[in-house]
């Protein structure tokens, strides 16, 4: 494996996917790249059903890729009885997605409840985000403050071990804590209405609050990285596997809440 390379991708027209098939060019090659990982580590590796993959928070979020460069012989190098080369080898250099995670903006859909079950429904999902609301009180989260939830990581099998999963995770943190208003709604399209404020004071902003819904095998490695399990979140399961909700503040710089 060459030097990996990470691409970013911010939120993109995709209604136009349609996995498993081939996809217009609407459609990213970024995101197709991020969408083949995830189906071969959740779907064919973990047993999520394909069509639950893909949702609808896809589309408002940043992803990000990580590449690696390898190289293929495709004829292999020809040598004469005095053993000297008669005909060079010839090869290929490919950039192989090997690993993606993304960074979901805020409004999100309510905290699970501790014990519960989560199927994704994709016949009764919607395009549309959730409505700015306030939630219920954990122990990690007052219920109101907004926050953006980073997951879908992963990692093909045959490339973990290598650090790359921190790299993933370091890349998108990085570039939130560089870009804190970059969600923060636009008050001229959303309405004070809709984000649940009277004054501009009330209209919600990001302030380096991170979330993350951890599968339980790797609790552990998102807390090397700083995040801190929530205990009134408790556990619950999605699609077949234990999770728990988890917690990190960034620090950034304070910046109006208002996106023109």
């Amino acid at each position: 494996m060459g030097t990996p390379f990470i691409a970013f991708l911010p939120p993109s027209y995709l209604s136009s996917y349609s996995p498993p098939s081939s996809q217009p060019t609407t459609v990213p090659k970024t995101f197709v790249d991020a969408m083949a990982v995830r189906h071969t580590v959740f779907v064919e590796e973990q047993g999520v059903p394909p069509a639950n993959e893909s949702d609808t928070d896809d589309p408002r979020s940043c992803h990000w890729v990580i590449y690696a460069s390898t190289n293929t012989v495709i004829s292999p190098a020809h040598t004469n009885p005095q053993n000297q080369i008669t005909k060079s080898q010839r090869s290929i250099t490919e950039s192989m997605p090997i690993g993606t995670i993304r960074l979901v903006p805020f409004p999100h859909a309510p905290h699970p409840e501790p014990g519960s079950k989560f199927v994704f429904a994709p016949e009764v999902a919607t395009t549309a985000p959730p409505n700015y609301m306030q939630d219920r009180k954990t122990s990690g989260h007052d219920g109101i403050e907004p926050y953006v939830k980073l997951g879908r990581l992963a990692i093909l099998p045959e490339f973990r071990g290598h650090g790359l999963a921190k790299l993933l995770a370091h890349a998108a943190l990085t570039w939130a804590r560089g870009n804190p208003t970059y969600f923060n709604p636009n008050v001229a399209e959303v309405g004070m209405k809709k984000l649940g404020a009277e004054t501009f004071e009330d209209i919600p902003a990001w302030n380096g609050l991170v979330c993350v819904h951890a599968q339980i095998g790797v609790q552990t490695m998102w807390e090397r990285w700083g995040f801190v399990m929530d205990e009134e979140m408790g556990r619950w399961v999605e699609e077949g596997i234990e999770h728990v909700g988890m917690w990190k503040r960034l620090n950034i710089e304070p910046r109006t809440s208002i996106r023109s």
